[in-house]
């Protein structure tokens, strides 16, 4: 890569808001993943329950 194009501003930009993008992406899945499991305990525990 040419860091003396005139461009490259352009090109770091890019990487950057991809990378935040990225991330952003990971970490709202992971979230989501928490919370569903957390809510798939708490119905689980809710049928053992009603079980007994």
């Amino acid at each position: 890569m040419d860091f003396s194009a005139n461009h490259i501003g352009f090109v770091i930009a890019s990487y950057a808001l991809s990378f935040v993008c990225l991330a952003v992406l990971v970490l709202t899945t992971l979230g989501r993943d928490r919370k569903l499991r957390a809510e798939a305990e708490r119905l689980d525990t809710q049928r053992k329950k009603a079980r007994s």
